[in-house]
């Protein structure tokens, strides 16, 4: 949510700038045109006070100066202008020893003429008759002082756009952030809700967002209706097989183990193998449904359970110690770690002498589940042994040899780690490491 927030902002940023550039300079166009249009007018009524000042004479007209505006006899004073007669060029004391460039054209020079002292100089050229004359006027005035303001006026308009859109940016991010304020509690939920926190999404959310989390819901309960067929099939399947493989045993151990010995340890090794498929094959499905709120393991709660269950089954002296129950709800399969936990346990019990103690612990997305006695161990060269399904190392104790076994393909399943080493008690220490969903 923060990369899609950080993503519109810089959207909605951008259209700004680029919305802010165009304003802006079509703007300043207009201001400049505006500009040029007042200058016009300015030199226009110019050129008509100096036809003003051209009266008649003894040879036809001549100019009169003190008519003239006092800006015209000041030297470079920015104003100036030139009369064409006949022949005859009268020109303002303004100019002093610079020429002034006469335009082409009648009218507004579009373009601004270098002047002195480092001047830009508009020009307006006009004709005029008078008195059975033709005249020609030029007058041109210094651009430069409406250039320098324009250029400060375009300068505090972009400080001030720069600080609108700061501002503008501020509050569009303000606004984001709460506009994503639901999706961002939507997607926390979701969170909680793969994890197997909760059941269902919260309906209380905003009106745009409540036909999403209705659909997210009924999915939700559609794919628990689901699951829950899944592992009652599942669980039909496994009784299912359980007792016609039981019979082929029985009836294997029962003719063939006197008659045939290589064709009963053949059809035992294939029947172990068939079990030990299902017995995988139906781990892995009931691990890839995954854990909900309704079936998550909850430490606190099963491992004290369980772990009352033990003392009772094993009538010894037995000082059973759990570490681990404080830990928060994980999002693993509650039956599945039952089933792991109850056969390392009971496996423990039965060979220690007087302790075994059972120890979880969380390090980021890994759950390591540790089992230490104070039996008699095992030795380095026969741990593998006792992982196969039906093997035991000693008869005398009671079992079938499954335990180890099926806590092997139930890590597996998960994608884990199972293994075997000497315990600081003196007997075996079972070590799981299991990954756990994000």
């Amino acid at each position: 949510m923060r990369a899609i927030g950080v993503r519109l902002g810089v959207s909605l940023f951008v259209s700004l700038l680029l919305a802010g550039v165009l304003v802006g300079q079509g703007a300043l166009w207009w201001l400049e045109r505006e500009q040029r249009e007042i200058s016009a007018g300015q030199l226009r009524d110019e050129a008509a006070s100096v036809l003003a000042a051209m009266v008649p004479g003894p040879d036809g007209l001549v100019l009169e100066q003190e008519m003239l505006d006092p800006a015209y006899r000041r030297p470079l004073s920015g104003r100036y202008f030139v009369v064409l007669i006949d022949g005859q060029r009268w020109r303002s004391r303004s100019l002093w020893d610079a020429r002034l460039p006469l335009p082409e054209n009648p009218g507004m020079d579009t373009e601004l003429l270098p002047g002195p002292h480092g001047q830009s100089l508009l020009r307006y050229r006009t004709r005029f008759r008078r008195d059975g004359q033709d005249l020609t006027v030029v007058v041109a005035q210094d651009y430069a002082p409406q250039q320098a303001s324009f250029r400060d006026t375009r300068t505090a308009a972009l400080l001030a756009w720069v600080l609108v859109l700061a501002a503008l940016a501020l509050v569009q991010q303000w606004l984001i952030r709460r506009g994503l304020k639901p999706l961002n509690a939507a997607r926390r939920q979701i969170e909680q809700l793969r994890g197997g926190q909760r059941a269902e999404l919260d309906q209380d959310v905003a009106r745009e967002l409540r036909p999403l989390v209705t659909e997210i819901n009924r999915l939700q309960r559609h794919m628990e209706q689901q699951l829950d067929r899944s592992r009652h099939a599942l669980g039909d399947l496994g009784h299912a097989l359980k007792t016609p493989l039981a019979v082929l045993r029985n009836r294997c151990d029962t003719e063939l183990r006197q008659r045939a010995p290589e064709l009963h340890a053949l059809l035992l090794a294939q029947l172990d193998q068939i079990e030990a498929n299902v017995r995988r094959a139906l781990g892995r499905a009931r691990v890839a449904a995954g854990a909900t709120a309704a079936t998550r393991f909850e430490p606190g709660q099963d491992l004290e359970a369980l772990a009352d269950t033990l003392r009772r089954a094993h009538r010894k002296p037995l000082n059973l110690v759990v570490h681990g129950t404080g830990l928060p709800p994980l999002a693993v399969e509650r039956g599945d770690m039952l089933e792991l936990l109850g056969n390392l346990l009971d496996n423990a019990c039965k060979w220690a002498a007087g302790e075994v103690r059972l120890t979880l612990a969380r390090d980021g997305g890994l759950l390591t589940v540790t089992v230490d006695d104070d039996g008699p161990g095992i030795p380095p060269s026969r741990r593998e042994q006792v992982l196969q399904r039906g093997r035991r190392l000693d008869e005398r104790v009671a079992g079938d040899g499954l335990g180890l076994a099926i806590v092997s393909d139930t890590v597996a399943a998960y994608g884990g780690q199972l293994t075997l080493t000497d315990s600081p008690l003196g007997g075996l220490r079972v070590r799981l490491a299991l990954p756990l969903p994000d």
